[in-house]
């Protein structure tokens, strides 16, 4: 099971094992994990559990978050991959992850309407991208997919599926993802009441296969999925 270290001169002070679908990170007592240091935020960040994956989350904190010595808002995290909080260091250990297939180049897509600004405007859609090392280059051939979107401002805009990880919707309201795999791409829930619905069927809790033509149905908009 992946777990996180929190180590400090060299010394390890608490480890915490990555078996809830949230664990949350700074200064304030209530996180999972707690970082007594006062560059810490007191809720500095958040990491979600996707299947064997896992999801660093900056929580919009004024210093912002580091992994590896790099700024990052969202991050599909690595075994080995140390997130920098004051003098305090945190790594992140999951086997399954080095052993695993090739993640190519990663990249997270913030939200396909982009997210709200002070103002309450819709901004234009953000990424973060994350380089990291490849397992087995070669060896593994992805499926490609893309969006359609059918509904809204944006009707019949497409969205190329050419990264690991894209999210739909906002933290805080309504959010989900969908995660390409080799035999394919699926959607899972994430976080909201309103499970997203794939041709009128709720998804559910878990990781559902997407099929070529599929509509999906997600904070009151409508998109359609194609594979090629």
């Amino acid at each position: 099971m992946a777990k996180l270290v929190l180590s400090k001169g060299g010394s390890v002070l608490y480890q915490c094992f990555l078996d809830k679908d949230r664990v949350s990170v700074g200064r304030d007592a209530h996180n999972h994990v707690v970082v007594d240091d006062p560059a810490v935020a007191g809720e500095q960040a958040e990491i979600i559990s996707i299947g064997n994956d896992h999801i660093l989350e900056d929580l919009r904190t004024a210093g912002g978050t580091f992994v590896n010595g790099r700024q990052v808002e969202r991050h599909i995290l690595q075994h080995g991959d140390v997130l920098e909080l004051g003098s305090f260091y945190l790594r992140y250990l999951n086997p399954r992850v080095s052993s695993a297939i090739d993640l190519e180049r990663t990249m997270l897509i913030d939200g396909l309407y982009g997210a709200a600004d002070e103002a309450g405007k819709k901004s234009r859609p953000s990424a973060t991208v994350a380089r990291v090392p490849s397992a087995r280059p070669g060896k593994i051939r992805f499926p490609k997919g893309r969006i359609k979107i059918l509904t809204g401002k944006r009707a019949g805009s497409i969205v190329e599926l050419d990264r690991v990880v894209a999210t739909l919707g906002k933290r805080g309201d309504r959010l989900a993802v969908l995660t390409r795999r080799p035999h394919g791409y699926f959607i899972t829930h994430v976080e909201g009441r309103r499970y997203p619905r794939v041709n009128g069927q709720s998804v559910g809790k878990e990781a559902h296969l997407l099929q070529s033509g599929d509509i999906i149905e997600f904070a009151d908009e409508k998109l359609q999925f194609v594979m090629e």
